[in-house]
């Protein structure tokens, strides 16, 4: 079992899942293609460092983030295997990334040559980047006519160390993937491009986790695992895990106190919730400031006592009050210091961060990563 955590709501992360969520993506990787985790937003919620060291023990090869900061925490952590940023980061951090060996993404001359300005010659590391290549997602990217002038402007900047290139797919998790197949022909068009100039960068990727599932022909030098490491689908109807993946996430809390509501009283905020007869409710210490969703939507009800616990009126920022009369009735009481499960399974019951996606109207990737960091993460199984 997990150590105690420090406060009554936690999240528990199973170490072994996430480790053999890895083995089944390596096992579907081209031979000679390298796996690269994305770990940004605290690992998709379940942790950044030791999410991390549990997937490169596991045979992941490098790591991807978000920024610079979260880049930088992994290497506070120990982390020493290759870490990209994905996203932008401002020139005058550059000289940063350089001497704690982080790489940074570029898509256009001016950064290239701001970042060149703040790695001087003389520094010991030279800064490494990846070109990202806009193939049809249309956010950050270099237009493929732009391309071949922009790598010969990089080969000019001799502190900057141009290791890769990559690009991302905007619909792979869905049935029809022709537009994919079109952006990934795309990329394959500007690789030959810059391989017949000799421009071509050592590292080209291109596969996300429903790629990586789907698409072999994509995988190239590296591909770039997500949501799939951590057990969840792609998307739960067009892109399924298959069988095997796990799940590595399980969300608790604590009943904290335990009251009877009679006919007319109101719960939470607003008073939006008023209740018709005489009713037993629970107060769990958990709430939207930990990334349980307020309003308009909500999870609807949680697990207590191995029955769904209807969530009362107005979630609040660190309360939420829910109805065991479902508890009361199988088991006769509700106690202080029960259980309540947010997302993970409890006696028969089981609701996973797809159903709570659903209900809250959103994906699961939002419904882990948005839960903050102040709800303590607690580690079981594997090597620790």
């Amino acid at each position: 079992m997990p150590p105690l955590p420090n406060r009554p709501t936690w999240i528990e992360v199973d170490r072994d899942a996430l480790a053999n969520n890895v083995r089944k993506l390596r096992r579907r990787l081209a031979p000679g293609t390298r796996l690269m985790a994305v770990v940004k937003a605290n690992a998709y919620g379940h942790g950044a460092v030791e999410t991390t060291r549990v997937l490169l023990r596991a045979g992941a090869d490098a790591c991807a983030v978000a920024t610079l900061s979260e880049g930088l925490e992994l290497r506070d952590g120990g982390i020493t295997a290759p870490i990209l940023v994905l996203g932008y980061t401002p020139p005058h951090l550059a000289a940063e990334a350089a001497r704690r060996d982080v790489t940074l993404t570029l898509y256009d001359g001016d950064t290239a040559t701001a970042y060149a300005a703040c790695v001087q010659p003389g520094d010991a590391t030279r800064l490494k980047v990846h070109v990202k290549i806009n193939t049809g997602m249309n956010r950050l990217g270099v237009d493929p006519a732009d391309c071949v002038a922009l790598f010969e402007a990089l080969r000019d900047l001799p502190v900057l160390d141009v290791e890769g290139i990559f690009t991302h797919f905007a619909t792979s998790d869905e049935f029809d993937r022709s537009h994919t197949q079109q952006q990934f022909d795309l990329f394959r068009e500007v690789l030959a491009l810059l391989g017949a100039s000799g421009l071509r960068p050592r590292v080209a990727h291109a596969a996300n986790s429903a790629a990586i599932l789907t698409m072999p022909d994509t995988h190239l030098d590296m591909a770039r695992a997500g949501i799939a490491l951590y057990g969840l689908d792609p998307d739960p109807e067009q892109c399924p895990l298959p069988d095997g993946f796990r799940p590595a996430l399980v969300w608790k809390s604590t009943v904290s106190q335990v009251r009877v509501l009679n006919p007319g009283d109101a719960v939470s905020y607003g008073r939006e919730f008023i209740a018709e007869r005489r009713m037993p409710v629970a107060v769990l210490p958990v709430g939207y400031a930990d990334g349980f969703p307020r309003r308009p939507q909500t999870w609807e009800y949680v697990l207590v006592g191995g029955q769904p616990a209807p969530i009362l009126g107005r979630v609040c920022m660190d309360q939420t009050v829910v109805d065991v009369t479902a508890a009361f009735l199988m088991n006769g009481a509700v106690d202080v210091g029960d259980e309540a499960v947010l997302i993970g399974r409890q006696s028969d019951l089981r609701i996973t961060a797809e159903d709570a996606a659903a209900r809250v109207g959103t994906n699961n990737y939002d419904i882990v990563s948005r839960i903050l960091a102040r709800v303590p993460r607690v580690y079981h199984g594997g090597n620790a």
